[in-house]
């Protein structure tokens, strides 16, 4: 309420024009090459007129305008509407103070009020689109082309995969609960597929003699079910590996069952890692990010055969 008191004429300091920016603009006006020169148009203006005095006040605008404190030639463009030639009467501090004082309404009140919402109003409306072009910039930085582009935006980063939507949706809702999508980074490892059945339904009867009956040890299986996929040896997993290929048949359909999945082709567990069977609608269209930041196809991944410890690429 005090500001606000202190705007109307008459109580406390009246509205106007900063005291710092007329202050500044006199300690200029009275420098003694700029009042020299001042003193010199205004006695000119009794005998000069039209170009000859204006050519007068826009002397060296070009060069050291604030010798003579003309407008610099500069600003003649962005000045032309309030001094039209780069010339004004007062000077450049002449034409900042008359643009202050409209600014502030002249001292009026209402005027300042419109001048201002129409100032604010205008603020806002820019500072929209200058966001908007920011958030664009940070966007396309964000989402360029090594992470996929605005297409990353629109698909939250499926597009990476693959973009034939409709076969990878269809191949991905017949594996059921197959692949553990908070343990992508261990996507084809025999241990992983292991610790997934055994969350998912608990290790099966089939799978467990199936392992024992390559060489792995109760230890081992042990470490397969507590998630300490990381505790396997390459060894051992080329074993875990081998164990997978013997369960067929009946074992294999329980765990399809436990798992949900119902995709067709699969003839032994260890298929369950290999793309191409647990994909086959959508393998072809499958894409990885390359250093050069484009997307390429990866058929090749049709000739893994036995994995070791270390998970294949899931993109």
């Amino acid at each position: 309420m005090i500001p606000g008191a202190g705007a109307l004429a008459g109580i406390g300091s009246s509205l106007g024009v900063s005291s710092a920016l007329t202050g500044a603009l006199g300690s200029f006006t009275s420098l003694p090459i700029t009042s020299t020169f001042s003193n010199i148009v205004s006695s000119a203006s009794s005998i000069l007129s039209g170009g000859a005095l204006d050519s007068l006040r826009t002397l060296a605008a070009g060069t050291f305008p604030a010798l003579t404190n003309a407008i610099p030639a500069s600003f003649t463009s962005a000045l032309s509407a309030v001094a039209p030639g780069g010339m004004f009467s007062g000077g450049l501090t002449g034409l900042v103070g008359q643009a202050a004082g409209q600014l502030m309404g002249g001292g009026d009140l209402t005027r300042f009020s419109q001048i201002f919402t129409s100032a604010e109003g205008f603020a806002s409306q820019a500072n929209q689109f200058i966001n908007s072009g920011l958030n664009v910039g940070s966007i396309a930085s964000t989402f360029g082309p090594i992470s996929g582009g605005m297409d990353n935006v629109i698909t939250g980063g499926f597009n990476q995969v693959s973009q034939a939507f409709g076969s990878l949706g269809g191949d991905l809702g017949n594996l059921g609960s197959l692949i553990n999508m908070n343990s992508l980074e261990n996507l084809g490892s025999p241990a992983s597929l292991v610790k997934q059945l055994t969350d998912v339904g608990g290790l099966t009867s089939g799978v467990s003699n199936a392992l024992k009956g390559v060489g792995l040890d109760t230890g081992q299986i042990g470490s397969l079910i507590t998630g300490n996929l990381g505790g396997l040896t390459d060894s051992a997993n080329k074993l875990l590996y081998e164990g997978m290929t013997k369960i067929t048949g009946s074992d294999l359909d329980q765990i399809k069952n436990v798992l949900g999945v119902t995709t067709p082709g699969i003839s032994n567990m260890a298929e369950l890692l290999n793309p191409v069977k647990i994909l086959p609608n959508s393998f072809q269209t499958l894409t990885m990010p390359t250093p050069m930041a484009c997307a390429v196809s990866i058929p090749m991944l049709r000739d893994r055969s036995i994995p070791t410890s270390s998970p294949c690429c899931h993109r």
